[in-house]
């Protein structure tokens, strides 16, 4: 889309919509808006400038054109970028004009416009991929889940390191899937990175991927989430540690309300759940942690104190103070969802299959077969002892000629008698999910301020 510098007239939005543009996040609410009698306001969790689902605006395809544009003009295709720096390049062009007509300028206002409201139209409305703009405010995850190993037998004459001596070539049964691979594709969101000491371990032992970013999630970062969790195809479990105040408190709401808009607008078949684990009003109290005065300026600090008769407690405050029971509070949050039974069970069913599998071998091994195998093994070694690798590959029997068992790799057993503490649920439709967004923004007390 061309835009002029001395006339930047409002572009033809039918003519340049992108494919994930107009129509399908606000399809989705205005659908249910329509379903359940009720207004796209009722149905709008984060505020119309932030939520996903409200973006779909003249004024966002043309703010979101006009970025892509720029991107395109000075960019490479396919170079990724962070947005302070499309800032820097923006500013470096003479007499820039933004589609109001204004120049943009090297300062707070425009930048906060690039990336939080021209930028957020570009990406939601589908004028720039996600990938595209990159995050360099926050750490690189830990990244922790396995990914599904597609069962697979064969039976090896060969050792990896050792060159042993043809004689001695013992065929013997080799299988990959036997993976310990929970139920769910975990994620821990923390607030900030001084909880990696807590959260490192447990994120560690329960497959789980972590995110440390400064203050609240980027868009970029969920996506990322969003994106591994499709991949992966396991339903998403999303925990977050934060603060205990306003902002804190809106994270998990933002993470939901987010995830709900990736849902319907790339990842259809994407299941996610997510549990505000720590830190909650009610453990403040039941702790008797300390309290700080809210941040002055704090819009929502007399609806907040109303609610829950507390200012704000830090996160660093448990972690310090208590952090054996942050630990325990983290890891009881998984209970509902995770096998702590499955690697032993899966392990066991490995040795069992490979004792199986040995016999069988032992039971249909043609003496013929194996001799040629010697034979051709002792002209490998003579001549390849310096490729071992591609040694093995060659000496490995195909399973065609033998019968092994099958291979049955434990599932996880999920024990549903838990209760689950998720803030939205797997199987919640979009307006279930949206009221009880919206109900934990209200702060349960029916303002949404």
């Amino acid at each position: 889309m061309e835009y002029s510098r001395q006339n930047p007239a409002k572009p033809d939005l039918k003519a340049s919509l992108p494919i994930n543009g107009r129509g399908k996040l606000r399809a989705v609410v205005e659908k249910a808006a329509a379903k359940t009698k009720t207004s796209l306001a009722a149905l709008t969790v984060l505020s119309t400038a932030v939520d996903p689902y409200r973006l779909d605006t003249d004024a966002g395809h043309r703010d979101g054109s006009w970025i892509a544009e720029q991107l395109n003009r000075l960019l490479a295709p396919g170079r990724k970028i962070h947005w302070r720096g499309l800032h820097y390049l923006l500013v470096s062009t003479t007499g820039l004009t933004k589609p109001n007509g204004e120049t943009y300028k090297n300062d707070d206002d425009d930048w906060t416009w690039l990336a939080d409201t021209a930028g957020k139209a570009a990406r939601w409305l589908g004028y720039i991929p996600f990938e595209r703009i990159t995050d360099h405010r926050n750490a690189e995850p830990v990244v922790h889940h396995k990914a599904r190993v597609a069962p697979r037998s064969m039976i090896s004459v060969g050792v990896e390191v050792v060159i042993p001596d043809a004689n001695d070539l013992v065929p013997a049964p080799v299988a990959e899937g036997f993976v310990a691979r929970q139920a769910y594709h975990f994620v821990i969101f923390g607030e900030k990175a001084s909880l990696e000491s807590i959260l490192l371990p447990i994120a560690r032992a329960k497959q789980c991927d972590l995110y440390l970013p400064t203050g609240e999630i980027s868009d970029t970062l969920l996506y990322r989430i969003a994106a591994d969790a499709a991949k992966d195809g396991r339903p998403l479990v999303v925990f977050t540690i934060s603060d205990c105040d306003p902002a804190g408190y809106q994270m998990p709401i933002s993470i939901g309300r987010k995830l709900q808009a990736f849902k319907d607008l790339l990842f259809p078949k994407l299941k996610f759940e997510v549990v505000p684990v720590a830190l909650l009003p009610e453990q403040v109290h039941e702790l008797g942690l300390p309290s700080t005065p809210l941040k002055a300026g704090e819009k929502r600090a007399d609806k907040w104190t109303e609610a829950f008769g507390i200012e704000q407690t830090e996160i660093d405050a448990l972690m310090v103070l208590r952090p054996d029971t942050l630990r325990e509070m983290v890891e009881a949050a998984f209970e509902p969802y995770y096998d702590d039974t499955l690697e032993r069970r899966v392990e066991a069913a490995e040795s069992e299959w490979l004792d199986e599998a040995q016999a069988a071998i032992d039971a249909q091994l043609n003496p013929e077969i194996m001799a040629a195998v010697r034979t051709q093994a002792e002209t490998k070694l003579s001549e390849l002892r310096s490729v071992i690798d591609d040694l093995n590959e060659q000496l490995n029997i195909a399973t065609d000629d033998f019968t092994l068992p099958e291979i049955e790799v434990p599932e996880p057993e999920i024990d549903e008698t838990i209760e689950r503490l998720a803030l939205v649920s797997f199987d919640d439709d979009f307006v279930t999910a949206t009221r009880a967004l919206i109900e934990r923004k209200r702060y349960g007390n029916g303002d949404d301020r």
